[in-house]
């Protein structure tokens, strides 16, 4: 059987309803102490988990971990490594099963060298960095595309992937975590592993200083709230900020999506994964409605960090919430795939990798084990 889970908007109608009263992300504090983002007003929680490299978990499993994220990797490179590893994985399951059922389980997990353990021998994760592009669901609706893809001035290459959900941006300063795991040696339960991967976005947000990193009921994602500045209100640590726009909306704690989740399994082993915004150019959001999510705002960690506001994309326009000025159609740094502006914060985005990375081994009770480079597939 092969499941599918919706992106970025609530995952209904998958095949495993074992557990849909988990789908919505939820709108109490989490076990790990996050808060949801409830109403217009939101108090300031305090995570448990504020340095989470002190996190040691007994007896982990192994998960190979391949890190390219230094460099860019075109969509379809990985989306066919993961297709690969996928296939890999499967088949060694499938030997591994066969293997017990006539006694001969002879598996180690001491060694970590490829040669002694081949390509999907045990789980696998993917970080990664993507040129610009735009990927879309198995069901998306073009309508959330604000530009014809086949046209020779399409601003970016669109693929249509195997997953749930609405459009999305990948692009440079965006870390990508793509886990290729056997659930059924977890957890068999799609909509747990959803809110675990929201977990590991959590966590790597909080060690990176984001404010409320949290989620928003009824919508998939990893969401916080910027840094006020002057002009919104200053937070200091007993107090709130109190400046509001004319609605009512107290704008330093509106909740901004960070990150992006889908994912799709193939007899409980998973593709797809994770979209972490570190320090992403905003603007190209405008050029689709992010996750089908026209009235919410998009950030990253640099911009919450810097108190600034994020870009809400609707099929109407493009506006920044902070100051209501719509970009114009160029974007702030240029035109789609060719835009042109400063690369992103290499020591922010070092220090995310290692939060996210550091965030998956504590939520999924693992140890990754670094195997160097790209993987090897035919």
């Amino acid at each position: 059987a092969s499941h599918a889970v919706a992106a970025c908007v609530p995952p209904l109608g998958v095949a495993d309803r074992r557990s849909e009263g988990h789908h919505r992300g939820g709108g109490n504090r989490s076990a790990r102490g996050f808060c949801s983002f409830g109403g217009k007003r939101h108090r300031k929680c305090r995570p448990v988990w504020t340095d989470i490299s002190v996190v040691v978990c007994a007896s982990p499993r192994k998960c190979d971990l391949y890190d390219v994220s230094d460099d860019l990797t075109p969509y379809h490179v990985a989306w066919g490594w993961q297709k690969a590893i996928l296939e890999a994985r499967l088949a060694s399951l499938s030997l591994e099963k066969d293997e017990t059922v006539s006694g001969d389980d002879t598996h180690d997990e001491e060694g970590d060298t490829n040669t002694r353990h081949p390509l999907g021998h045990r789980d696998c994760v993917l970080l990664v960095q993507h040129p610009a592009v735009v990927t879309l669901g198995t069901g998306s609706s073009l309508e959330n595309l604000k530009f014809d893809p086949g046209a020779a001035d399409a601003p970016f290459q669109v693929f249509r992937t195997e997953r749930g959900g609405e459009a999305t941006y990948h692009g440079p300063g965006q870390l990508v975590l793509y886990p290729i795991l056997d659930l059924s040696q977890r957890t068999p339960d799609l909509h747990k592993y959803m809110r675990d991967l929201e977990q590991v976005a959590i966590l790597a947000m909080t060690t990176l200083g984001v404010r409320n990193a949290g989620r928003v009921a009824g919508l998939t994602g990893a969401w916080g709230t910027r840094v006020p500045d002057d002009e919104t209100g200053v937070v200091t640590e007993n107090e709130e900020a109190v400046s509001e726009d004319e609605d009512g909306v107290n704008n330093s704690q509106t909740p901004h999506k960070v990150a992006a989740i889908g994912v799709r399994a193939r007899r409980w082993v998973t593709y797809h994964g994770v979209a972490l915004n570190v320090d992403v150019d905003l603007s190209q959001f405008q050029y689709i409605v992010p996750c089908g999510i026209g009235d919410r705002p998009v950030g990253s960690v640099a911009q919450l960090l810097l108190g600034k506001a994020g870009i809400v994309s609707s099929s109407s326009g493009s506006t920044d919430p902070q100051h209501d000025s719509n970009l114009d159609s160029a974007g702030a740094r240029g035109v789609g795939a060719d835009a042109k502006g400063p690369p992103p914060d290499a020591e922010l985005m070092e220090r995310a990798k290692e939060a996210l990375l550091d965030a998956f081994q504590v939520v999924f009770e693992t140890e990754l084990v670094n195997k160097g480079g790209p993987p090897f597939v035919a």
